[in-house]
């Protein structure tokens, strides 16, 4: 257990990974869990910078997506630690939309485009997953590892369609909402577990690395 921490109670902080080239461009080219490329050389240094701004919050273990830009992030923010991989918070997978632009997905599929961003819960991204699947898998193991870790604080990388999924259920927000919810690269969010209530404290918290260019 953590001493500075009762043990009726689990500090979570939920970050999502660095830049990756893809994050990069504009518009926005879909990446999922369909390509796994290493973080960009801002998303590395915003990972330094996050492990800097976290510093002063030790951590009692460490979990993160198995794609390279969440594992890279992790070990940037806890080089000496090890690294537990969970497979449910990968990325989403976006079908045969990735590589490909929100642009070019506006023109050449207006329909299917229309009906994802009306509510992304019901209509996956063609070929892949819709935000309930993503939910289905991601919230469960969310809620496994805060009352698995009571007394303790952890830190967790994932993915930007994860979080928000994760964040609109602690909301109880309809999943349809859930494109509502912006999330910067390493940005930290907070969930708190204390006597089996799970509460979210900070959302995209990223005042640490609004500097990093």
């Amino acid at each position: 257990m953590n001493s500075e921490i009762a043990d009726d109670t689990c500090w979570m902080f939920l970050v999502r990974h660095g830049a990756t080239e893809h994050n990069l461009m504009v518009p926005g080219v879909l990446q999922g869990c369909n390509v796994d490329g290493d973080l960009a050389p801002i998303g590395r240094r915003q990972a330094e910078a996050t492990a800097q701004f976290l510093e002063p919050y030790p951590f009692d273990a460490i979990y993160a997506s198995p794609m390279k830009r969440a594992q890279q992030t992790a070990k940037i923010i806890a080089p000496d630690r090890q690294i537990v991989t969970v497979p449910e918070i990968i990325e989403a997978d976006v079908g045969r939309w990735v590589n490909r632009g929100w642009d070019d997905i506006a023109e050449n599929e207006p329909e299917a485009y229309r009906l994802h961003l009306e509510d992304p819960s019901i209509h996956p991204y063609p070929g892949g997953e819709s935000a309930t699947d993503v939910a289905i898998r991601a919230v469960p193991v969310m809620n496994r590892l805060l009352k698995q870790h009571l007394g303790q604080r952890i830190l967790v990388v994932s993915h930007y369609i994860v979080i928000r999924a994760i964040i609109a259920t602690l909301y109880k927000a309809p999943l349809k909402y859930m494109r509502e919810i912006h999330l910067g690269n390493c940005s930290v969010n907070l969930i708190r577990m204390k006597k089996d209530e799970i509460h979210l404290m900070t959302v995209n918290s990223t005042f640490h690395v609004d500097h990093v260019d």
